[in-house]
């Protein structure tokens, strides 16, 4: 009678736990991560030893529970993980391309500034002497340039938010680091099998979902279902061994990111091949192209510009000088210095940013050059090359400024001209001679930063042969060639084609002061369709919207395919892993008849001992 209790009782205490497990089933058929689980059960040895779980029935023999195992293959579960670093990196990308194009195409795009700049250089080139154009010209060039800094600003800016992210990144990578060394810890301690194990297997693997979603990892799990981490592959850093766990911090390079772990000072690098910081690399990649290019088409503005708008006069007959200026400084306090001062730093009209060193040493401050060329000392404001410093608040002994030149899309700028320096008529004038009787034209081809040329005017004579000869006012003869060719004049190159008969001549003159001439409108009008090595202006412009464009659609394609494949990999876990409730329902069915037998012979054997004491009394 005793061995009919004691195989009831066990049975019932063993179906009891693996009823249990059920329950724990649908109750977390919902939750993300949980694994399905199953009871193993076998039969209890007659004087067995005790299990983990349950006492060995004595005597006779019974139904144990062995113990509680996940419906789990970890090959799935790294393969899903991989999938997921992946599509991580991909997202991260796409993010943030997509507000760099934005960046560029949006309210700060500069097609629509360049278009009206132009638009008021052909109103110039119709009216050169009208004031009010002229200012208009000029109001439409300053835009351009704010646009430009706008632009430079935005970029910049995503470019802070980016580094933002990949440092909490970053923290939250070395966060869960620790959070995994300690389930770690747990499971060396858990007995094998039991609830509170595949518990903790299943937070384990929940962190080790979300490290793979920042960085991409390789997983090894050991005996003890500990698990031991390295980025990106074998070969690479432990970021967790056991209980033991390793900082991460991310550094910004020249190829986006550069993810350093260990302790500072002992770090390793980690390549970056999938998970968010890898997306935030790349991301920071072509937002320094996008900058570069931004940057190219500032100093193209800025060069072409300059360099017609030189070749012209103005309303008062000075030759004119540059339109746009890049000498804006930046200043940049140390991070060591021991106070709150703020310096400000300007670039004379004419003058270039460079790259100085200001310091404070407790009595006076000093400027000085960083190739060592010149310096300054004495109380503040300090002038030296055309940067002029001065500071707000009180500075202390040791503090320390790095003064350099921005980057050209920040610093472009229109000079300070009024309407009558745009310089909208051509330096000379060229007029063929009355007496000709020949159908000659003369072309002329202006220069700039040249030498004080000669006594102008200057005229171009047919001879007896067929050649030209150029020669000043002095009759001093400065070039001769033949028709058809250019020949070089101080400050001009002049060219005179068509039929020409000997004697002809050609006279070019300096434009005189009040000219209403158009000749340097036109050509500055010209730019809009000079093709350079990236072709025209628009066409530079376009480049630079394209490149991160491609890219962009490139990144939402690629993400589609990762996000298919990360879909089959979860779809594949979850049909081993994930709880189906119609089967849960009939396990349970079947566990509970098990369990209802169990108590039923128990009651049965009760009802049979009563029935056999009642009988002996």
């Amino acid at each position: 009678m005793s061995d009919l209790l004691a195989i009831a009782q066990s049975g019932v205490r063993a179906y009891s736990r693996a009823l249990e497990t059920v329950a724990d089933n649908v109750a977390n058929a919902s939750t993300p991560g949980h694994v399905r689980r199953t009871s193993t059960l076998a039969p209890a040895v007659l004087g067995g030893l005790p299990g983990p779980l349950e006492l060995d029935p004595r005597p006779g023999n019974g139904v144990k529970l062995v113990g509680v195992e996940r419906a789990i293959d970890l090959l799935r579960v790294d393969t899903l993980r991989r999938a997921d670093a992946d599509v991580s990196a991909l997202d991260a990308t796409k993010r943030w391309l997509t507000a760099v194009e934005a960046t560029l195409s949006g309210p700060n795009a500069l097609d629509a500034p360049l278009s009206d700049l132009f638009s008021s250089l052909s109103d110039l080139a119709s009216d050169p002497a009208n004031l009010a154009v002229r200012s208009a010209f000029l109001a439409n060039a300053d835009a351009v340039a704010d646009r430009f800094n706008d632009s430079a600003a935005e970029l910049e800016k995503l470019d802070s938010n980016l580094q933002l992210e990949a440092q909490v990144e970053a923290e939250t990578l070395t966060d869960l680091a620790q959070g995994l060394a300690e389930i770690n810890g747990q499971l060396r301690r858990a007995p094998a099998g039991s609830g509170a194990s595949v518990t903790l297997q299943d937070e384990r693997d929940r962190v080790l979902a979300k490290i793979a979603t920042i960085v991409g990892v390789d997983v090894t799990i050991d005996v003890q279902g500990q698990a031991h981490v390295r980025i990106p592959d074998a070969g690479g850093p432990l970021l967790v061994s056991g209980t033991s766990s390793a900082s991460a911090r991310i550094l910004p390079s020249a190829g986006g990111f550069e993810l350093r772990i260990g302790p500072k000072g002992a770090d390793e690098p980690a390549t970056l091949v999938s998970g968010i910081l890898a997306g935030l690399s790349v991301s920071r990649t072509y937002l320094g192209q996008a900058r570069d290019h931004l940057d190219a088409l500032a100093v193209r503005v800025s060069e072409d510009f300059n360099a017609v708008h030189q070749q012209g006069v103005d309303l008062s007959g000075a030759d004119g000088g540059d339109l746009f200026a890049l000498g804006v400084p930046r200043v940049t306090a140390a991070t060591a210095n021991g106070s709150a001062a703020r310096v400000s730093a300007s670039v004379a009209d004419g003058a270039s940013a460079m790259a100085m060193t200001l310091s404070f040493d407790g009595t006076q401050w000093t400027l000085a050059r960083d190739d060592l060329l010149g310096s300054v000392s004495g109380a503040l404001p300090l002038s030296l090359d055309g940067t002029s410093i001065s500071a707000i608040g009180d500075a202390r002994a040791g503090d320390l400024f790095r003064i350099g030149a921005e980057r050209p899309a920040s610093a472009l700028h229109l000079r300070p001209l009024s309407a009558v320096q745009v310089a909208a008529s051509a330096r000379y004038t060229a007029e063929p001679a009355q007496s000709n009787v020949g159908e000659g034209k003369v072309e002329l081809r202006i220069g700039s930063a040249l030498a004080v040329p000669a006594t102008p005017p200057f005229n171009v004579a047919s001879l007896a042969d067929g050649s030209l000869q150029l020669s000043d006012s002095l009759g001093t003869v400065l070039a001769n060639g033949p028709a058809g060719g250019w020949m070089i004049g101080d400050g001009f190159e002049v060219r005179v084609t068509g039929a020409l008969v000997d004697g002809d001549s050609f006279s070019i003159d300096r434009t005189a002061p009040g000219s209403a001439g158009n000749g340097n409108a036109t050509a500055l009008l010209a730019l809009k369709d000079t093709a350079g090595p990236a072709g025209t202006l628009a066409d530079q412009h376009d480049l630079m919207i394209s490149s991160i464009a491609v890219q962009l659609a490139a990144t939402r394609n690629r993400a589609t395919v990762a996000t298919e494949a990360r879909n089959r990999a979860a779809e594949a876990l979850t049909d081993m892993s994930g709880v189906d409730l119609n089967s849960e329902a009939a396990e349970m069915l079947r566990l509970q008849q098990a369990f209802q037998a169990n108590a039923r012979i128990i009651q049965m054997a009760r009802e049979t001992f009563d029935a056999i004491l009642a009988a002996a009394n």
